[in-house]
């Protein structure tokens, strides 16, 4: 069955040094922090090429970033339910601090190597589910956000660049392959949380071609 969406915005934005106020300290880190989580929607198109969107950045190259984890798309969908758990109506597009904000798809109706066409020319590959961080709490300002992100499996996912060109708000999304229906991103992201406990399955999933290197790394070394 087809699938089609709608790329709702495109957001980028370049690693920031932040400070985390005394007075709104959600955690025992250090106040100062360096993330590429702050996306600001762009007003026209974007060059995603295999090495990177155009504008975008990360800044911890070991966890974020490279030809597995060029765009990170969310599900628009989502947000009303944030606003309403998190009491924060102002939450826009961008705040998990995706690249896509996209309608049409969600992480149990995206599966891992599905492939997209943007458009008329960008074809991206789903490689992997995105698992929140610290991170992700201090840019939504409320720590609880990470585990209520965990136990629903939205973190959103990851797609990787088979065919490079300009996106734009408003393109169209459609799904033109799909190799592994069996493999939704929601229980990709919760076998991993999991996979000590069902080391056969994990491994069946680390054996997916398509599966970033990240996480096929992660998940064979247990």
């Amino acid at each position: 069955m087809e699938q089609r969406g709608t790329l709702v915005s495109v957001l980028v934005g370049m690693p920031q040094t932040r400070l985390m106020p005394e007075t709104g300290k959600i955690d025992l880190r250090t106040a100062s922090w360096t993330s590429g989580i702050y996306k600001t929607a762009a007003s026209g198109p974007v060059w995603v090429g295999v090495g990177g969107m155009r504008g975008d950045g990360q800044a911890d190259l070991k966890n974020h970033g490279g030809p597995d984890n060029v765009v990170l798309a969310y599900d628009t969908g989502h947000y009303a339910e944030w606003r309403a758990i998190l009491n924060r109506p102002d939450l826009e597009w961008g705040s998990f601090g995706e690249n896509f904000a996209v309608e049409g798809f969600s992480d149990d109706s995206v599966c891992i190597g599905d492939v997209w066409r943007v458009g008329d020319e960008v074809e991206l590959q789903v490689s992997q589910p995105r698992q929140p961080c610290w991170k992700l709490a201090r840019r939504i300002g409320d720590p609880r956000v990470v585990k209520h992100t965990m136990e629903r499996g939205w973190g959103g996912w990851y797609l990787r660049v088979l065919k490079e060109g300009q996106v734009q708000a408003g393109m169209s999304i459609e799904r033109i392959a799909r190799p592994h229906a069996e493999w939704p991103v929601r229980a990709a992201v919760w076998l991993m949380y999991e996979r000590k406990k069902d080391r056969a399955r994990a491994a069946v999933l680390a054996g997916l071609p398509e599966l970033s290197a990240r996480w096929k790394e992660e998940i064979l070394e247990g």
